[in-house]
């Protein structure tokens, strides 16, 4: 009896533990539109009104690394998953889109 009384007391803890081992949030699916820069080494998404990092980004599994040079200095949409890491998200992207040849920061100012 007391055997059984152990397992049925570790089969209720095992059960409540379950959940919280599967708490892990996978990334989003997301569109992000920006400029496709390089800082040390590391391809970046940066807000295209005043250039600033806003997601690192990734290739999905099976893509070069170097896949976003081509795409440098361009506006562009990126589609895949957006995982938050600190400093910056991470975009492992699926595709890209290019939204303009050129990307400059919105002036100030305009006259």
């Amino acid at each position: 009896m007391r055997n059984l009384i152990t397992i049925l007391m570790l089969a209720v803890a095992v059960a409540a533990a379950s959940p919280q081992a599967g708490k892990v949030k996978p990334a989003a699916k997301v569109s992000l539109t920006g400029c496709v820069d390089e800082h040390d080494g590391q391809y970046m998404l940066t807000n295209d009104t005043n250039l600033q990092p806003t997601a690192r980004l990734k290739p999905a599994a099976g893509s070069p690394e170097d896949n976003f040079a081509r795409f440098m200095g361009q506006k562009v949409t990126v589609k895949g998953a957006l995982s938050k890491e600190e400093p910056l998200p991470v975009m492992t992207v699926e595709s890209v889109q290019t939204v303009s040849q050129t990307c400059a920061p919105a002036s100030q100012g305009q006259q």
